[in-house]
């Protein structure tokens, strides 16, 4: 009887726990936001905010959360300003439009400009269910910084994904629909500019790397592109990809160590055929695999 009334008394402590464990956090309550604001806080926006100059907000506390909850962040549309300037690590940014804005989100330092402030350490970011629209550069990564877009448009800006001094730019998921150049790198590690299972289309260029910039395209699809990639001193490895109706699929100029290496991707017609010799993907897959050495000058030239 004594064990028989233990048992039961320690289930009912069991289920008495099991019903009194905490509710989720409830959302941060929708609030209104002015221009330039500093954020050490989650906040969810209540409305759109309008900036006629300066910077939109600052995100300046790792860990929090800017939720557009659907509304738009919008700039003077003068090549002036951050819509989300990033000054912290483990920020999120999603849900609603940053349009323009000489760039919509910049995480990062500029090593070049004496009048950068200085580095406030690295700044990480995830950018995602959002649109990124009509700015000079829709994401804006340089020194220090380290951003990753995801489910995301970016549509109509002069660079969609920008990338320079060993910042850090991955991009899944997305789509870049009209920019007048998609995604660029610069001065960056191999794993620096990182495109993956994402359609850049209707852009002057596609995908594109200068000095010592390196791209990574794996699973995408470049369509209707004036230049699908386009490698200019730097090295671009593509994979189980698809080139599709550009202007031309590839193009490269390329020096010392510089490399572009395209494996398993298939190409039309339109934009082809590819400058250097290709063989059939060597895993029975579909597409084509060849690499362009350095020393390489295009044929069109």
């Amino acid at each position: 009887m004594h064990r028989r009334t233990t048992l039961t008394a320690a289930c009912a402590v069991l289920a008495t726990g099991l019903l009194a464990a905490p509710a989720a956090a409830a959302p941060p309550r929708a609030t209104t936001v002015e221009c330039g604001a500093v954020l050490t806080s989650s906040v969810r926006l209540a409305a759109d905010v309008v900036c006629p100059e300066g910077d939109g907000v600052v995100l300046a506390a790792d860990g929090i959360e800017l939720n557009l909850n659907g509304h738009a962040l919008v700039g003077p549309g003068t090549s002036s300003g951050a819509g989300v300037l990033v000054r912290a690590e483990g920020v999120t940014v999603r849900n609603g439009t940053i349009s323009g804005w000489a760039s919509g989100v910049r995480a990062g330092t500029d090593p070049t400009d004496p009048f950068e402030e200085e580095s406030q350490g690295p700044a990480r970011a995830v950018v995602r269910q959002a649109r990124v629209e009509g700015n000079d550069f829709g994401v804006e990564v340089r020194q220090d910084g380290d951003v990753q877009v995801r489910s995301t448009w970016l549509v109509g800006n002069g660079v969609g994904g920008y990338v320079v001094s060993y910042g850090r730019l991955l991009v899944e998921g997305s789509t870049a629909d009209g920019n007048g150049t998609g995604f660029f790198s610069f001065e960056v590690d191999e794993d620096g500019m990182v495109l993956r299972d994402s359609t850049v289309r209707n852009g002057g260029t596609g995908v594109s790397c200068s000095t010592d910039g390196n791209v990574v395209v794996e699973r995408s699809t470049l369509q209707r592109n004036a230049v699908g990639v386009e490698a200019f001193l730097c090295s671009a490895w593509v994979s189980d990809s698809a080139l599709v109706w550009n202007g031309e699929h590839v193009w490269g100029y390329l020096v010392d160590w510089d490399t572009v290496e395209v494996t398993c991707t298939t190409f039309t017609r339109d934009g082809g055929p590819l400058d250097f010799p290709v063989e059939p993907c060597a895993t029975g897959g579909a597409g084509v695999s060849g690499t362009l050495g350095p020393w390489w000058v295009p044929l069109s030239e």
